[in-house]
């Protein structure tokens, strides 16, 4: 991998995040100007918010592709050098992270690209297409929490450990200073 394929691929994700975020914005523009006109299009009956909707799901398609190809190569050299740097052995973990991230992503840019399309449907099929996506994201959540929980468990396992050999001692303090109170009043009734 020489450098020059790098700044490609890096020129390439900030141009079509910037394209991407131009086309939200001109198309959010054009249907707040035009939006709920109607077209008569080959006999049928078409909202420019429609138009738009479909409009926004290319464009999020076709710059997404671009953005997510290239995201995969750099959370690949990213989870490489991370492995290596923290000594976590395997990358798999960090990769496995980093794609339920950009699923997470996708998942609302589906869900943003969608939603213009939804207005077309009943309320029963809205409701059930609203509860996919919400599992469908609690998935990936779920996922996510459990891979970085697997990567961090060793931490964690330390961690819980050390805390609770503090708080063993400190009981253990607490519980010694109450018996030699009992047993110093022990021995002042002996002596009396």
């Amino acid at each position: 991998m020489n450098r020059e394929e790098l700044k490609r691929r890096i020129r390439r994700i900030l141009s079509s995040l910037i394209k991407l975020a131009a086309a939200m914005i001109a198309l959010a523009a054009l249907d707040a100007m035009f939006g709920g006109m109607k077209l008569e299009t080959f006999g049928l009956l078409l909202d420019t918010s429609e138009i738009m909707g479909g409009v926004r799901l290319l464009a999020i398609i076709y710059y997404g592709y671009w953005i997510l190809k290239d995201s995969l190569f750099f959370l690949d050299l990213l989870s490489d050098i991370l492995a290596r740097k923290f000594g976590l052995g395997e990358k798999g973990n960090l990769r496995r992270a980093g794609l339920d991230f950009l699923y997470l992503l996708s998942t609302a840019l589906a869900w943003f690209g969608l939603s213009p399309f939804f207005r077309l449907l009943p309320d029963m099929v809205i409701r059930v297409i609203s509860v996919l996506f919400i599992l469908i994201s609690l998935l990936f959540v779920y996922d996510l929490v459990k891979t970085v929980y697997s990567m961090l468990k060793i931490s964690f396992e330390s961690l819980v450990e050390t805390l609770s050999e503090l708080l063993g001692r400190e009981l253990a303090r607490r519980s010694g200073e109450e018996e030699e109170k009992v047993d110093l009043t022990h021995d002042k009734v002996k002596k009396g």
